[in-house]
């Protein structure tokens, strides 16, 4: 360590000497080389200043291709900061931006935690309740910091799925950047946070990180050879011990970094696993969904992916047609499926592809949890918007093990649906009882649903069939004699017979008196086992929610909802982060 050092303070010297060579705008604050050349189509307003830690040449050129990436099409400049010159480069980089058309800025920080000294270095520079203060040219918002994203648990994820055989491992993710012993505490509950997350399903044995200080700060010899020890002792007492190097520290070339200094410390017993945060193209995703926040979102940049069980050829048609009259006013891709992550990923990078900038899952589903932890998983609402309580999934069951990966995608990502008892589906189910009705007084409706093996969830179904029947009542269903509701628990025979029974039942009762029976399936769509397990009873038989107006009307308003959970709006107004 203490010779990484050394090297680490002769680079800095050298990029001294280059900057009084070369100047702040080439060296340390500089536009993308693409962006250069903009074409006619580059916005520019608002302007984008993505800020991260100086890492020396290799490092600082990584994330340079990120950005460069990023930066074609926007009004982009890219600071690293080093030290008191900041402030300067930073001055020269809202100049140019503002030169070139910005009105305000938005802040994209390349940092793994809002705790490092580099990045407090900044805020001083740019904070927003200083601004009167500073003088600074333009409104300045901030988006969030890298490591608050789930793409930074992606990166890290991925480094783990490298690993061979990794339950029962001990691993330790390794950071860098603190100042000072509060730093480096804050800065490992953020880097255990970002590891605990990205374990989950490996069946590690244990998950530690540790943070070294920076090492071209003075007086921090004490914080490194405690983080050496913490180490060391940590691997000593590790099942099959594995460092995982997850930082944004020095990397003047490939010898002189900090991860190559790691390796020389670790013993024969241990693994050290290659590669860090850059490069990788989870980089250049990050920096344009964070921008994303902060463009205006036009309604023909709203995509939706309509995620529906699926069947055969003429279900998924009918579903299709259901929803035809919004492809005018979104960009619309289907996944039938049991969410299965790679026709939603699928179906996501098309909508990228056809220029969305905001994707909204809506889960065509009879419950709203049926599905919805998987599908937060795929988009990285599970890190980035935690539920307080997380119930079961209610899907039909997936391979155990590691997860596989997010979608990484630079699109805002958002899901919302389940039928439940949504008004418009009782609306609807009324409709399909009165359109086969000929004499109200003498006809009981029966609504029947798919139900659960589960009875919890079973028990929660019978309350949104009796929810949905009394606002089929409150809505001229009292018309007629009755409206009964069952569920057929199809897929657990032990618990289906006395379902079918009960119904059967029903549909008995209804026949006297010159009575019939209209059954209703409360489905997303056409029929179910109904007359499977009615054979021989005499009763008329509806159709599911879709295709109906009031369907594609409630697909539009869980299009709307998801929209509002981003936080942005279809207007022409500044969007706040």
């Amino acid at each position: 360590m203490k010779q990484i050092r050394q090297w680490i303070r002769l680079g800095a010297v050298f990029g001294v000497a280059a900057l009084t060579i070369y100047g702040p705008t080439r060296v340390l604050a500089r536009p993308s080389a693409r962006a250069e050349q903009a074409s006619p189509g580059t916005s520019a307003d608002p302007g984008f200043l993505v800020v991260a830690p100086d890492r020396g040449f290799l490092g600082n050129e990584e994330i340079q291709e990120a950005f460069d990436e990023f930066a074609q099409g926007r009004n982009a400049w890219l600071v690293f900061a080093t030290d008191e010159r900041t402030r300067g480069m930073i001055d020269t980089a809202l100049a140019k931006l503002v030169e070139a058309g910005a009105r305000r800025v938005a802040v994209l920080p390349f940092f793994i935690s809002p705790a490092q000294p580099r990045f407090a270095l900044v805020k001083a520079s740019l904070a927003p309740e200083t601004e009167e203060a500073l003088d600074l040219p333009v409104p300045v918002s901030w988006g969030r910091a890298f490591g608050e994203s789930y793409l930074a648990v992606e990166v890290l994820a991925d480094h783990f799925r490298a690993l061979r055989d990794p339950a029962g491992r001990s691993v330790v993710v390794v950071g860098c950047g603190a100042g000072d012993a509060e730093s480096r505490q804050r800065m490992e509950a953020d880097w255990q946070r970002i590891a605990e997350r990205a374990a989950e399903g490996f069946g590690f044995a244990s998950i530690r990180a540790l943070v070294w200080p920076e090492p071209w700060l003075d007086g921090t010899e004490e914080l490194e050879k405690a983080a050496e020890r913490e180490l060391l002792q940590l691997l000593e007492k590790g099942t099959r011990p594995v460092v995982v190097p997850f930082h944004l520290g020095k990397k003047l070339d490939s010898m002189m970094s900090f991860t190559a200094s790691l390796r020389r410390l670790l013993p024969a017993s241990a693994e050290l696993i290659d590669g860090e945060v850059t490069p990788h193209p989870a980089v250049a995703a990050w920096m344009a969904r964070e921008a994303n926040r902060f463009v205006p979102l036009h309604p023909e940049e709203i995509g939706v992916v309509f995620l529906a069980h699926g069947s055969d050829y003429h279900w998924n048609e009918t579903m299709r047609e259901s929803v035809r009259s919004l492809s005018d006013r979104y960009k619309i891709e289907f996944a039938f499926c049991m969410a299965d992550p790679p026709l939603v990923e699928r179906a996501v990078h098309r909508l990228e592809d056809r220029g969305a900038r905001a994707i909204v899952v809506v889960r065509v589903f009879g419950l709203a949890a049926n599905f919805q932890e998987s599908v937060e998983r795929m988009l990285g609402l599970d890190v980035e918007k935690p539920r307080a309580a997380h119930g079961h999934d209610h899907g039909h069951g997936h391979v155990a093990g590691p997860p596989g990966p997010r979608i990484r995608s630079s699109a805002l990502l958002a899901t919302a649906g389940g039928l439940e008892d949504h008004p418009l589906f009782a609306r609807a189910l009324l409709d399909r009882a009165q359109t086969l009705s000929r004499d109200p007084a003498r006809e009981t409706v029966i609504l029947v649903a798919h139900g659960s093996g589960d009875d919890s969830r079973n028990a929660h179904w019978g309350h949104l069939l009796e929810s949905l029947a009394d606002q089929m009542r409150a809505d001229g269903g009292a018309k007629f004699r009755a409206i009964h509701a069952a569920t057929w628990r199809e897929d657990w025979p032990d618990k289906r017979e006395p379902e079918v029974a009960a119904v059967r039942r029903m549909v008995e009762e209804a026949a006297r008196d010159g009575g019939r029976a209209i059954v209703i399936p409360a489905r997303t769509t056409g029929q179910g086992m109904e007359e499977h397990f009615l054979k021989g009873l005499n009763f008329d038989l509806g159709v599911g929610f879709a295709p109906h107006p009031l369907f594609a009307s409630w697909v539009e308003e869980q299009i709307q909802a998801g929209i509002a959970a981003l936080g942005i709006t279809r207007t022409d107004a500044a969007l706040s982060p």
